[in-house]
């Protein structure tokens, strides 16, 4: 009885049928390529299914279907996501750092702006009552009243003359100006002269130099 042999494409196993038949339906079936390889019972040799002369014509019908190709219009959103990733940190940098600028932004001052405001005594001698104290050779000299009637007053006497100043003017503010030369002692008589007045606002321009 004729038999045809087949075997994969480089393979040892040899599988039998006993008519072309059963050998096209077995390729139909998806069990072999036409790459495979077919020996009938005539051949001398082993030759392909596309190249055998009762294959060739009816083996391309049996070619399985290529499958769907790639949908070209697809678009690859990785690296979309990418560019907003790093958009967005830049953005958030950005927005921080100009959210510390202005934190700690500081307005730059003015020479006007410098230093401690001068104050003048024509705009507070209305206001205030003045106390002195110089030094007239080896002798410290303190004076207590207003812009220019001041009268020299010994320490132990200082307090009661403040209280009447204080008490005939209404005066409670006071300009204290003392110079460097003098003794700290007399600044913290007068001092403590002015609180127990109660006078809290003093002006004052002590140890110029």
């Amino acid at each position: 009885m004729p038999t045809w042999s087949v075997r994969k494409e480089g393979a040892a196993e040899i599988y039998q049928f006993s008519t072309a038949e059963q050998v096209h339906q077995a390729v139909r079936d998806g069990h072999f390529a036409p790459t495979d390889e077919v020996r009938g019972p005539s051949d001398t040799t082993w030759q392909s299914f596309e190249q055998h002369p009762a294959f060739a014509e009816a083996v391309v019908e049996y070619e399985p279907t290529p499958g769907e190709s790639a949908d070209e219009t697809h678009l690859d959103m990785n690296p979309l996501i990418d560019v907003c990733l790093v958009l967005l940190i830049f953005f958030i940098l950005t927005i921080t750092y100009a959210s510390l600028e202005r934190a700690i932004e500081v307005p730059e001052d003015s020479p006007e702006d410098k230093g401690v405001p001068e104050v003048q005594m024509k705009d507070l001698q209305d206001k205030v009552f003045l106390v002195t104290a110089k030094m007239e050779g080896d002798k410290p000299v303190v004076r207590i009243g207003v812009v220019n009637s001041l009268k020299e007053v010994p320490l132990e006497r200082l307090y009661k003359e403040m209280e009447q100043l204080i008490n005939t003017t209404g005066r409670k503010e006071m300009v204290l100006d003392i110079d460097e030369y003098v003794p700290w002692g007399i600044e913290t008589a007068i001092l403590d002269a002015a609180k127990g007045n109660k006078i809290h606002n003093i002006i004052n321009n002590q140890r110029n130099k």
